[in-house]
C-alpha cells in the first residue's frame, strides 16, 4: 500500500466575493503554497451524495452560503429532519504536521521523514489532504496522529501512523441542507480555532474509520 498518494483531481475552488482563492496545480510537484482561505468542496458528504432524514438535535440557523454572512434565511428546529446534500471545508489557517514515515513506493518523492506538512482538512472519502515542499498528497485519516496520539496500531512506521499533526489551525465545516419546506441553505457543523473546537448538529454525520 502506498502511504502518500498524490492528489490528481481538482479539490479546491476559488473563494467568492472578490477574494482570490487557492488554485494549486494538483498532481504535480513544485506547486506554490496555497493562498488562504482554502475551500474544499469535497468535504463530507461529498458532491453528488445525499444523506436522508438527518434529525436536528437543537435549533440552528440556515444561511444562504457557507460564508455565513448576513441574516439567516431560515431556522432548523430540534426534532426536525432534513436532507444533507453537500459539504465544504473552509481552512483559514492549516494544521501543521510532521512526516513520520515515507513508504518504499515513494522513493522519488521530494518529501522526507521530519518534513513539516500543512493539513487542509478531511475529505468525504476519509482522506486528509496535505501540502509540503510544493507537493500535494493525501493520507488515510486512520494513519494520521494528533499530537502523538495514533489510533492505528499496525502497517506503518513506529506507532502505526505516518504523519502527526502537531499544531491545530483554524477551519470550518459547513453542510448544505434541504428542509421539508423546500428551503436549501448552509449550516455550520464544526469550527476549529487552535485547540478549541465547536460542534453543531451535524458533527456526527461522518463517522470516519468505520467499515
Amino acid at each position: 500500500m502506498t502511504v502518500f498518494r498524490l492528489v490528481a483531481i481538482l479539490l479546491f475552488s476559488a473563494v467568492a466575493c472578490g477574494q482570490e482563492g487557492s488554485t494549486p496545480d494538483l498532481g504535480r510537484f513544485h506547486t506554490p503554497k496555497p493562498k488562504l482561505p482554502v475551500v474544499d468542496h469535497n468535504a463530507c458528504p461529498g458532491n453528488g451524495q445525499t444523506v436522508q432524514s438527518v434529525e436536528v438535535s437543537q435549533d440552528d440557523d440556515v444561511y444562504g452560503s457557507w460564508e455565513g454572512k448576513g441574516a439567516s434565511i431560515g431556522t432548523l428546529k430540534a426534532g426536525e429532519k432534513v436532507t444533507v446534500v453537500g459539504g465544504v471545508n473552509v481552512v483559514r489557517e492549516p494544521d501543521s504536521a510532521i512526516i513520520k514515515y515515507i513508504g518504499p513506493n515513494e522513493a522519488t518523492s521530494p518529501l522526507k521523514v521530519g518534513d513539516i506538512a500543512l493539513s487542509y482538512g478531511v475529505e468525504a472519502d476519509a482522506n486528509v489532504v496535505f501540502w509540503a515542499k510544493g507537493t500535494w498528497f493525501a493520507e488515510w485519516i486512520e494513519a494520521v496522529a494528533e499530537k502523538g496520539r495514533c489510533g492505528f496500531t499496525s502497517g506503518f512506521g513506529q506507532g502505526g501512523c505516518s504523519i502527526d499533526i502537531i499544531k491545530n489551525g483554524k477551519s470550518e465545516w459547513w453542510v448544505q441542507v434541504k428542509t421539508s419546506k423546500g428551503v436549501t441553505g448552509w449550516v455550520l457543523a464544526e469550527k476549529y480555532d487552535g485547540d478549541k473546537r465547536w460542534s453543531g448538529n451535524f458533527s456526527h454525520l461522518c463517522q470516519y474509520g468505520e467499515d
